[in-house]
């Protein structure tokens, strides 16, 4: 069966089919592929790379048709080819986006203060087939400035010179002027310098400046001063500073500088009254509470009078205050003293007749003093009256009432040897003294009291010893006294080189209770020497050459004696000594006392010392080798003669010795059967 052409169409595209491949930058579909407009699924073309591309080694240069009727496979089948790297000019820089392959630019920019000649951008293009930039790169020339300008009476630092490139500097100076003529002032900045504002052009960053003749004024500011910057003439630039002088205070800046304009800016300022003067001293007062030195508008001030004055009766204190017109307020009157009342004296008087006044002021004194036959209530004597701050006399005015007397002193053997007033009254003032032979018990000075007693209490007179005995040669404790009391002790001692012989002091006593007298006789002051006391075989302490009356000395005696008789002897007022001296004799050993167990044979009664001695115990009669004791120096046996009880073993060693000696066995029998029997009789009596 034949079929149509569309049938097979429909057919062909129910299989699947793709248009034509798509058009790629850098590649393009080989001839034999481009004029098909329709490709069956599975269809494979093929592409070349366009020139300025090479093929890629990572992936094919074909596409297929797939089943969706889409191409598949990589379109970056070509990459662009690289082009060299074009440098960078001087003073420039080259700015890259990416990487440097056919189709790419870069750009290039220079430094501040340099032009860009040439062109900004360069492209990577194919020319003769071969891929390179299709420019050369740009230059970096400076950026020049026109030569700075000319200023009148002045000049800068660039003369002579042609080109000045970008950041380049002139400074400019004013000309000098002869001797006398005022100088130029520079006006604006001394420097100038080549910059900038298009990158293209160069321009001076400033107006280059003026020389000008500047002269402000001499700066005044009353009730100012000048603190700094003084001249004698002032230009351009000078500065100078103000201050207010004490009281006033500044208004505007304290600095100001002369401007080209011959003015100063800021304008000068004003100094403005701000206090008060200082306060008005007033006599007799003293300004209270003052807060420093300066008083502005409103301030007060307080005076207050010095003590015992007064503005006023009972007005002490009044106030200033300072007025808008920086004046204060009326001054007060000058304090006056307070006064005191003339004192009511009845049956007085003032002491001095100069102290007597019609008016009494603080601070005055007034004596006063009770008439013949009267006394102050309370007081003693005159009376001092002191006019107070207040107006009161201190102490107030006493009262003179009639004045009580004290008795006449009645003492006994006693007489008045001084009185203060002649008479009794109080305050009055007596000495008292007894008469020979009797001394004065008490005070001897006594006053009359306001209660019309005296005080200290009267003393009395009591019998009293006459002068002690004296001593030739020595003295007394009571030397330049006349009389001493019962019980009063003196005390004696005698002239250097001399021993006091008898009582060292005495006292004064009574035997019958009535009449005094001395306890005894005065002792002697005689030389007193005692020989030199000698024990033979002895020791004496302290060691002295010279034995006066009272020495007293110690005896010991060597080794091997004993002392006989007192170890210490006193020199006496008859030159011997007492007790007498004692002997050193030699040391002997009695003989041992009798002891149960201990034998001794000997006759004698004693022993001198190193003299030794033989016994031995009853119960070793056999003992081959006898104890011995010596007699020592202090007179004892040593060592000790005694016997010691020999316990279980030692009597078995015994045996043993026996043995060993050599004792005949019949007599060994008889020492073992008297030892068996003395056991027995021990025991027995532990028993019993």
């Amino acid at each position: 069966t034949a079929f149509s052409p569309s049938i097979f169409l429909m057919m062909f595209l129910s299989a699947g089919a793709c248009d034509a491949p798509p058009r790629l930058q850098s590649a393009e579909l080989k001839e034999e592929h481009q004029s098909a407009t329709v490709f069956p699924y599975n269809s494979v073309v093929e592409y070349v790379c366009r020139p300025g591309y090479v093929r890629s080694s990572s992936s094919r240069n074909t596409l297929v048709c797939g089943r969706n009727n889409k191409w598949h496979g990589t379109k970056e089948m070509c990459t662009p080819k690289p082009c060299s790297y074009p440098g960078e000019p001087d003073n420039g820089r080259l700015i890259q986006t990416g990487t440097l392959v056919f189709g790419s630019s870069v750009n290039f920019t220079c430094q501040l203060g340099y032009k860009l000649v040439g062109p900004s951008e360069i492209h990577c293009v194919l020319i003769n087939g071969i891929v390179t930039w299709n420019r050369d790169i740009p230059i970096c020339e400076p950026i020049p400035c026109l030569p700075p300008p000319e200023i009148a009476n002045g000049q800068h630092s660039g003369a002579g010179k042609a080109l000045f490139e970008y950041g380049a500097s002139v400074t400019y100076w004013c000309n000098k002027v002869q001797r006398g003529e005022r100088p130029f002032s520079l006006l604006g900045d001394a420097s100038i310098f080549c910059t900038t504002i298009d990158n293209v052009n160069g321009v001076w960053n400033k107006p280059a400046p003026e020389c000008k003749v500047v002269n402000c004024e001499r700066p005044h500011v009353e009730n100012g001063k000048l603190l700094s910057g003084y001249r004698a003439d002032y230009t351009y630039g000078d500065t100078v500073m103000f201050d207010c002088i004490f009281r006033y205070t500044l208004t505007g800046s304290g600095t100001s500088t002369c401007q080209e304009n011959d003015l100063w800016d800021p304008p000068l300022p004003l100094c403005q009254l701000s206090s008060c003067d200082d306060p008005p001293d007033v006599f007799n007062a003293v300004k209270a509470k003052l807060a420093g030195n300066l008083f502005p508008v409103d301030t007060v001030v307080t005076y207050e009078c010095r003590e015992g004055y007064q503005f006023s009766p009972g007005e002490t204190t009044r106030h200033i205050k300072c007025l808008p017109d920086f004046t204060w307020t009326e001054t007060p009157h000058p304090c006056e003293r307070v006064r005191c009342q003339s004192p009511d004296l009845k049956n007085g008087k003032p002491v001095h007749i100069w102290e007597v006044k019609d008016n009494y002021v603080y601070g005055d004194r007034l004596e006063i003093m009770c008439n013949d036959g009267y006394a102050f209530k309370g007081h003693r004597n005159n009376v001092m009256l002191q006019c107070n701050s207040d107006g009161s006399w201190d102490p107030a005015v006493p009262e003179c009432v009639p004045e009580p007397r004290c008795p006449k002193p009645d003492t006994a053997h006693g007489r008045e040897v001084y009185n203060s007033k002649n008479d009794y009254t109080v305050g009055t003032r007596l000495r008292l003294a007894c008469d020979l032979g009797y001394v004065l018990r008490g005070q001897d000075m006594t006053e009359c009291q306001a209660d019309q007693t005296w005080f200290p209490p009267l003393p009395f007179c009591d019998k009293a010893c006459g002068p002690p005995p004296p001593v030739p040669n020595g003295q007394h404790s009571g030397a330049g006294r006349e009389q001493f009391s019962y019980g009063a002790e003196v005390t004696y001692s005698c002239a250097e080189g001399l021993s006091l012989i008898g009582d060292a002091s005495i006292y004064c006593t009574s035997d019958d209770g009535v009449n005094l007298e001395w306890s005894g006789p005065a002792p002697e002051c005689k030389v007193v020497r005692c020989p030199r006391p000698a024990v033979e075989r002895g020791r004496m302490t302290p060691q002295r050459f010279t034995f006066p009356y009272g020495a007293a000395v110690r005896f010991s005696c060597d080794e091997g004696f004993v002392l006989q008789g007192d170890a210490e002897s006193r020199c006496l007022a008859d030159g011997t000594w007492h007790p007498p001296l004692p002997t050193c004799q030699p040391v002997q050993c009695p003989r041992p006392s009798r002891q149960e167990d201990v034998m001794i044979y000997t006759s004698k009664s004693s022993f001198e010392v190193n003299e030794t001695l033989s016994f031995y115990c009853k119960r070793d009669v056999y003992q081959t080798v006898r104890p011995v004791t010596t007699c020592s120096a202090n007179g004892t046996w040593q060592p000790p003669v005694t016997c010691k009880k020999r316990d279980a073993c030692e009597k078995i060693l015994q045996n043993k010795e026996d043995f060993q000696c050599g004792v005949p066995l019949t007599e060994l029998k008889t020492l073992l059967e008297v030892r068996k029997l003395y056991l027995e009789i021990q025991k027995l009596e532990k028993e019993l």
